[in-house]
């Protein structure tokens, strides 16, 4: 049982997001105009392009470095027909190790693709884990459709996605360009199938250069890849293998190793003693903030915000963009206090109907979630005292530890989770209620950082407005150090948090104790 303020619980979305995040960019990388590239002489004519049957290479090994930290690697084969049942098959597989808070932090990915001799996905199967937390996917492409059948915590979903054009795996990325044509000036647009977010992506990739560099034998072609507003580099050679690649301006590299250079990794992990992603994503201030708990008016300004980051505002947060220097935003914060009683509405807001229903993540119609929320809450029919019943079951009967969930049924069984399974079980437990919930990610102050770390809580709609909830530190009605960036449980609603993480700065410019 973990009650009030655990500091690792605060850190622990850091620890999502940033895995998130590192999942992404696994099969594509970001460039950094800081590195020294040289243009080469004229690229080979005609264009390089390489044929699945006459493919140069059947496999490659490549380290993954963060911040400066040796922290996984990658491992992409091509297997003939005669190996994988009459079709092309991609074996893809990643592995993150490291310490992070104590504690020794596993991500295993494990995909096979297989596709037609032009790429095109035509079935595949899935296997992620996160620190033994499993989940698979299997599916099929046929008759204008993508079905997918999905499994974690022993529930099987099954989905059916409309596909109007040709659907490639995300593993092919790193081949598309050598199969299409490595030549500078090529562009190219297509739709894949991203397993991690469960959804279908569009993915863009022009050839713009062709180049030297220190950073690697040889030459290779910069190809520019962007994919749901996130771009990112990858050098390839003439053979078609990413010799270098790069994301988030240079932090998180990529480089073409052998097997062995890759898996000497393994050994080297279990020595690694630094908390790379704390001191990477926690965001500075200029001055400490005492007694954040307590804090009921906090004015900051949040620097470093890339324009197209919308920083929201609501009742109890309202934010304004600098006019002079657009990466500023000022926002007044200020603790959330539950609303008065009122009698719930005979009908529910068709505005507010998708917060009630269930998701891939918060399984709010699961029998055991239903009975197990009914028997905490009994027949108290006061929505403010159900929630706070609802956080006060979660504080004592969850173990706060950075244990990674894929749903809200995992929290229920496993009774053990970070921040972000606490607040899907919470979710789970008021949609179940008919309580409508969602799911906000942004920051909270840690006094024993100093700084501020990334942090998921909820908000429900109580008594005709919504009430941010922190089942986490067993908050009904949050302080004025929760500063809320963004809503949604998917991995796909964290992607604009890549454009601002290790970048932005808070200023503490006023605040007032309770």
């Amino acid at each position: 049982m973990v009650t009030g303020f655990d500091q690792r619980s605060i850190t622990r979305t850091q620890w999502r997001l940033v895995v998130t995040l590192l999942l992404l960019c696994l099969p594509l990388t970001a460039g950094c105009a800081r590195w020294y590239f040289r243009e080469a002489p004229t690229p080979p004519q005609p264009p390089t392009r390489h044929t699945l049957r006459a493919w140069p290479y059947r496999e490659y090994w490549t380290g993954v470095i963060f911040n400066g930290e040796k922290v996984g690697l990658t491992h992409l084969a091509l297997i003939p027909p005669g190996e994988a049942g009459g079709r092309y098959e991609l074996r893809s597989e990643a592995l993150l190790a490291f310490h992070f808070l104590g504690f020794t932090k596993h991500v295993t990915l494990k995909a096979q693709d297989w596709v037609a001799d032009d790429l095109r996905l035509e079935r595949f199967a899935h296997e992620y884990d996160l620190d033994g937390n499993k989940m698979t996917l299997a599916g099929r492409v046929e008759n204008g459709r993508l079905l997918v059948e999905r499994e974690a915590g022993g529930r099987i979903s099954l989905e059916t996605v409309p596909v109007a054009e040709a659907l490639y795996p995300i593993s092919a990325i790193a081949l598309y360009p050598a199969w299409q044509g490595l030549e500078v000036g090529r562009q190219y647009a297509y739709q894949v199938y991203d397993g991690q977010r469960q959804q279908v992506a569009r993915v863009t990739q022009s050839v713009e250069a062709y180049q030297e560099s220190d950073l690697y034998a040889g030459r290779a072609f910069q190809v520019v890849t962007t994919m749901d507003g996130q771009e990112q580099t990858t050098w390839l050679n003439e053979r078609g293998e990413p010799v270098l690649e790069m994301a988030w301006k240079g932090i998180l590299i990529s480089t073409l190793e052998s097997e062995r250079q890759a898996k000497a990794y393994l050994a080297q992990a279990s020595l690694n003693k630094r908390d790379v992603l704390v001191e990477f994503s926690r965001v500075r201030t200029n001055r400490p903030l005492l007694h954040p708990q307590a804090v009921r008016m906090l004015h900051i300004a949040i620097q470093g915000l890339p324009d197209t980051f919308p920083v929201p505002s609501d009742h109890w947060q309202q934010c304004g963009r600098d006019r002079q220097a657009k990466e500023r935003v000022e926002c007044i914060l200020r603790s959330a206090e539950p609303p008065s009683p009122a009698p719930p509405p005979d009908v529910l807001n068709r505005s507010l109907q998708p917060y009630v229903q269930p998701t891939v993540a918060i399984d709010s119609r699961h029998p055991l979630v239903l009975s197990t929320a009914r028997d905490i809450v009994g027949s108290n029919a006061d929505q403010v005292a159900a929630i706070r019943s609802l956080v006060v079951w979660l504080q004592q009967e969850i173990e706060q530890t950075p244990v990674d969930v894929f749903s809200s049924l995992e929290v229920l069984q496993g009774r053990k989770a970070e921040c972000q399974g606490v607040t899907l079980l919470y979710s789970a437990f008021a949609r179940s209620l008919g309580i409508p919930t969602k799911v906000t990610n942004g920051l909270v102050y840690s006094q024993e950082l100093e700084g501020f770390l990334y942090h998921t809580w909820a908000e429900s709609y109580v008594n005709g407005g919504w009430l941010p909830v922190d089942p986490t530190f067993g908050q009904v009605g949050v302080d004025a150090t929760h500063i809320k960036l963004l809503e949604g449980e998917r991995l796909a609603d964290l992607l604009p948090l890549a454009d601002i993480v290790g970048r932005v700065r808070i200023e503490i410019l006023s605040s007032q104790p309770s």
